[in-house]
């Protein structure tokens, strides 16, 4: 980026009231960065997700100075006028055009909230924090998750053989159906995505999608401790698998659902279930592009999940209640969380997620699975909460869990338990 036509003074104007409004609203940044003009948005990405990302060492880099605990120090109506932010903006805009970056820069423990640090260093140790930190200090690789009818080899070949084989393509070391990027690669204008050959999904929440089906397989990538993905291994798919009844209970956007479905060639039935009409409206789209007719969306009232799924007692083989949860396992894909949580945040999620668990535990037919997954590695919300959830269920044994990433792939916490027959 040697040199840019965009004016200093409209992109000053343009970051300041991208500024503004996410930290004025609730709108996440993605969905902010989407309703800029097409020639600012790319440049404003450039822009704020380092400022999110490591906010004081952006600092030092453009020699602006902050005062002692900012950002972290300020609520959220002053944040969003925070004047250090368009000044920061402003200069990193002006190193981007002679070809400087952050990347370089050395990491700082104050682009991180106090309460956050001191919380992991409490649950992790010192020198794990650090590596916690550095990890998610960086940019995030790009994974791909290619249908099971589609051949991975052919594929990677397509984006290994293209103008665009310096983004260090290859096959992921975990999860038998991805492709890694290590940096970012335009993979939608590809004749592989034109045919529905793949979906964009991180590997370990593809992982988790597998774990949910097959524990046994998987539940060997799974660490006692956050930390950076272990050694490639090896794992074969079922290539006749069965025709299961799987719920996947906070669905979203419907990445897993669909890896789901995926991986189960398309038998039996997975319901996807969310409060979230939209985003059941998005996963039916993704779901008619791969092919896949083995998904049916549910629509939930938020506070009124245990009426809608009462119908479907004891039913399912397979339960995955991918909780809310802070989200500190994606902190390098989404870092606007770590600005926006407060302790009432920290205290509500593990209520929530015993909650929804508890409502579709119901769910599981004896025999059958209930798998808790969440993208944080907070062990209020992930041992915590699976601790307390085994000693009020004695009708569910306790199986296999543990902790995947964050690096390269985000990081997760998963734990299954089998009802009992």
């Amino acid at each position: 980026m040697q040199s840019h036509p965009i004016q200093e003074s409209r992109f000053s104007k343009a970051f300041e009231a991208l500024w503004k409004e996410i930290f004025s609203s609730p709108v996440h940044l993605d969905s902010a960065l989407s309703k800029q003009p097409k020639d600012l948005k790319p440049l404003l990405a450039q822009v704020i997700y380092p400022l999110l990302l490591r906010p004081i060492s952006l600092a030092k880099l453009v020699d602006v100075p902050t005062s002692k605990g900012e950002p972290w120090s300020l609520s959220g109506p002053k944040l969003a006028d925070w004047p250090r932010a368009r000044e920061i903006a402003v200069r990193y805009f002006k190193k981007l055009r002679t070809g400087e970056s952050l990347s370089d820069s050395e990491f700082c423990e104050q682009d991180f909230p106090p309460y956050l640090v001191e919380e992991w260093k409490k649950s992790w140790g010192a020198a794990k924090s650090k590596e916690l930190m550095e990890t998610l200090c960086t940019e995030p690789p790009l994974f791909l998750r290619v249908n099971r009818k589609f051949d991975r080899a052919s594929v990677l070949q397509e984006f290994d053989g293209s103008p665009a084989q310096d983004v260090g393509v290859r096959e992921t070391a975990l999860s038998p159906l991805g492709i890694h990027f290590e940096r970012y690669a335009s993979v939608l204008k590809s004749a592989s995505y034109e045919k529905g050959a793949f979906e964009i999904q991180d590997e370990g929440s593809q992982c988790m999608a597998l774990f949910s089906l097959w524990p046994e397989l998987f539940s060997k990538i799974l660490s006692d401790s956050p930390s950076k993905s272990g050694a490639a291994f090896s794992v074969t798919l079922p290539k006749d698998p069965p025709a299961w009844n799987v719920v996947d209970a906070c669905a979203g956007a419907g990445g897993k659902s669909l890896a789901i479905a995926d991986a189960l060639l398309g038998k039996g039935r997975v319901y996807a279930y969310d409060v979230a009409a939209r985003k059941l409206e998005a996963l039916r789209k993704r779901a008619k592009r791969s092919g896949l007719n083995n998904i049916q969306t549910v629509a939930l009232e938020q506070g009124k999940e245990a009426e809608t799924v009462r119908r479907f007692r004891r039913r399912a083989q397979v339960v995955l209640v991918d909780a809310p949860c802070t989200g500190w396992g994606v902190l390098r894909r989404n870092p606007d969380l770590k600005w926006r949580q407060d302790s009432d945040t920290l205290q509500r999620m593990p209520v929530l997620q015993k909650e929804l668990l508890q409502v579709y535990s119901d769910l599981v037919a004896p025999g059958g699975r209930l798998v808790f997954g969440v993208c944080t590695f907070r062990k209020a919300e992930t041992q915590d909460v699976a601790e307390e959830f085994t000693k009020a269920n004695a009708d569910f044994e306790r199986g296999s869990g543990g902790y995947l990433g964050p690096g390269p792939t985000d990081g997760f916490y998963m734990q299954v338990w089998t009802r009992k027959a």
